[in-house]
């Protein structure tokens, strides 16, 4: 029952953030956009699927650089009766190389709730976005993370695609 309530804490208090992200980037005409997709997770040795919510904001500037943020929460079922939820923050720097094609550098942190346990880590990665539209793009992505805690300390890779739609 306290796993279910930590977990229901961490969905909560991501979801308020994204809500804040949302409006702050709103503010200062970032194109945002929030997103559903699945990853191919791997923790401490172990592969599973896990599913992502989240949003994404960017603006590019004259010379075709790109600068964005995003916030993703991140569920997935590691092994009968062990789960893993994450929350993590990335920063991106791109370029948009080929029209609606860009290419982003990642910088990313998270937090993860594995094996009843808390954990934090940083990492890097790389992603591909393709724009359909000015309002729908799809992303795919991988990112590696050092996460630890105390006397324990595991890697945590994904590999992602998602689609991202923008209101």
């Amino acid at each position: 029952m306290m796993k279910q309530n930590k977990i229901l804490l961490i969905a909560k208090k991501s979801l308020l953030t994204t809500i804040f992200v949302g409006l702050f980037s709103s503010a200062f005409a970032m194109d945002t956009k929030f997103y559903a997709g699945v990853s191919a997770a791997k923790v401490d040795g172990h592969n599973y699927t896990q599913y992502n919510i989240g949003q994404n904001s960017s603006t590019k500037f004259d010379n075709d650089i790109i600068f964005a943020f995003s916030n993703t929460l991140s569920y997935g079922r590691v092994k009968t009766g062990l789960s893993a939820t994450t929350l993590d923050l990335d920063l991106k720097l791109g370029y948009e190389f080929i029209e609606n094609l860009r290419a982003y550098a990642i910088g990313t942190g998270a937090i993860q709730y594995y094996d009843n346990s808390t954990y934090t880590g940083l990492g890097y990665g790389g992603a591909l976005e393709y724009r359909i539209s000015s309002l729908v793009s799809l992303e795919g992505s991988y990112k590696t993370m050092n996460m630890s805690k105390s006397n324990h300390s595991y890697d945590y890779d994904t590999a992602s695609l998602g689609v991202r739609f923008g209101f």
